[in-house]
């Protein structure tokens, strides 16, 4: 990196500029933005502080760990996993190479699974498929009353979600469990109010047109899909009949195009469709079924 063996005890602001012009000579979007954020990161300051002492120097310490955070995230490091944090539905949640990185689209889970659920005093709900633990540690910060267990295949991601668990005040509503989808609660057939899920639904021949950001650092498992990226989901679907109770429901994120294949899929259970709800981008994202 250009400047980088001398970085002496310059201002914050001038290692901010310094920052930005690394990331935007190899065109990493929201230069300025970024460098904000690791600069932030390695200082240990609030937006607040950083923005009013720009003009202050910097240990070199801090200074280089910046320009390491800044040189891996020109190798497209998600931004996220260098600072450990992302943001979902409100919540600061731990993120590591281990779990994928919450999405925004992935919030309307937690907006339709809380509207289903709304008449439903203490409500059994299970996150398929946990990774982070967003979804399932927002439902538990959002439903004071409901209970939750949240599975995943890997165990290090379950280790994450248990620690974001603590964080948040709600790891004794939340049983982790580790399995493949449905597996570890057979013996609960339907006993369950809802299942909610962001499945991996990336068609394997799509995964190499993904941002290096996310093919090259985030869990293979938690994007593949498998051939056409419904792999996951059609075991998924004849589990969820067999868990969710009479009148329980699935909320469920699916790809940009999958929705006319997952309602057929569905049709090869006795759950209903009851409704696709597009993101913010007009993509139909979350499929909501119910077990009549």
């Amino acid at each position: 990196m250009t400047g980088v063996g001398n970085h002496g005890k310059v201002s914050a602001g001038r290692l901010l500029e310094r920052g930005a012009s690394e990331l935007e000579r190899v065109h990493v979007a929201d230069p300025r933005f970024q460098a904000e954020l690791l600069l932030r990161h390695a200082l240990g300051w609030s937006r607040e502080s950083l923005l009013s002492r720009l003009h202050e120097p910097v240990p070199a310490e801090a200074s280089g760990h910046f320009f390491q955070l800044i040189e891996r995230r020109r190798g497209r490091v998600p931004v996220q996993y260098l600072v450990g944090s992302q943001e979902f539905y409100g919540l600061s949640l731990r993120v590591t190479p281990a779990v994928l990185i919450p999405r925004p689209e992935t919030e309307g889970i937690v907006d339709e699974a809380i509207r289903v659920l709304a008449d439903t005093p203490r409500p059994r709900i299970v996150d398929v498929g946990c990774g982070s633990g967003c979804i399932a540690i927002a439902l538990a910060h959002t439903l004071p009353e409901a209970e939750l267990l949240a599975i995943d295949a890997s165990s290090a991601a379950l280790a994450v979600a248990r620690e974001n668990s603590l964080v948040h005040g709600v790891a004794e509503r939340i049983e982790f469990l580790e399995g493949d989808l449905l597996e570890p609660i057979q013996g609960m057939s339907g006993k369950i109010d809802a299942i909610v899920s962001n499945p991996p639904y990336v068609p394997n021949d799509e995964l190499g047109t993904l941002e290096p950001e996310v093919v090259d650092h985030e869990p293979r498992p938690a994007l593949s899909g498998g051939k056409d990226g419904l792999c996951v989901i059609e075991r998924l679907l004849p589990a969820v009949d067999e868990t969710l109770r009479s009148g329980g429901f699935l909320c469920m994120e699916i790809g940009h195009d999958q929705d006319e294949r997952v309602r057929e899929l569905i049709q090869h259970t006795s759950l209903n469709h009851v409704r696709t709800v597009a993101d913010l981008g007009g993509i139909p994202r979350i499929v909501i079924a119910n077990k009549p």
